[in-house]
């Protein structure tokens, strides 16, 4: 049977590292991961709200093909959107893995 990719996004992640200057500010240091194909799947947005506005966080669950290199406190930029999503939780199972992400703000 052949893999299909209907639903199927193209995801790049960044590895995050931090670089302190000699003024002492520490800025955050992008560097090119990997890439994989994913699903992409909402989460109960009800649950998860940001406390100071009241509004929902945006948070999705990604099922990614394979075992990517992506830990928590990496971000990833999905295929056609701009935006950043920053990696709250990589969870490894035997048969998959799930990756939680939220956008940046």
């Amino acid at each position: 049977m052949r893999l299909r990719f209907k639903h199927k996004l193209f995801v790049r992640s960044y590895k995050v590292g931090y670089v302190k200057s000699k003024t002492g500010a520490i800025t955050e240091s992008l560097q090119t991961g990997s890439y994989f194909y994913a699903s992409l799947h909402p989460i109960d947005q009800r649950r998860w709200r940001d406390y100071a506005t009241l509004r929902p966080i945006e948070r999705h669950m990604i099922i990614p093909e394979g075992f990517p290199d992506v830990i928590q406190g990496d971000k990833l930029q999905m295929q056609g959107d701009r935006r950043m999503f920053r990696v709250t939780e990589a969870r490894k199972y035997p048969s998959h893995m799930e990756i939680e992400v939220e956008v940046q703000p």
